[in-house]
């Protein structure tokens, strides 16, 4: 079946259904994959929040769960602490700051 759609010159032009249902289908997907990401920022979010607890005296506050807070510790083991931390608030947050960059982009771009 032919459909007749309006062009921009105002004449009426002919759009093979088979276009207009790819059309639909490229829409429809685009926004299954914006819920899912969503969904996916959504549970990062949710996981942070949960483990919060844990994370702050493991990762944030290292140094301060010592015996005695101000012991000396060599540099080469605060060379690897800071190292451990920052692989691990690389690969705890990045996925978060991906996702949150990449609606931002999507809703500014729109």
């Amino acid at each position: 079946m032919i459909q007749h759609v309006p062009s921009p010159s105002g004449t009426m032009s002919t759009v093979p259904e088979e276009e207009l249902q790819f059309v639909y289908d490229t829409l429809y997907q685009i926004r299954l994959v914006n819920y899912v990401t969503l969904s996916c920022a959504a549970f990062l979010a949710y996981d942070i929040l949960i483990n919060l607890d844990k994370e702050i005296p493991f990762i944030w506050r290292y140094y301060h769960n010592a015996d005695e807070p101000y012991e000396y510790v060599p540099w080469h083991r605060r060379l690897r602490r800071i190292l451990i931390q920052g692989l691990f608030i690389f690969g705890r947050y990045y996925g978060l700051f991906y996702l949150i960059v990449y609606f931002a982009g999507m809703a500014f771009s729109s």
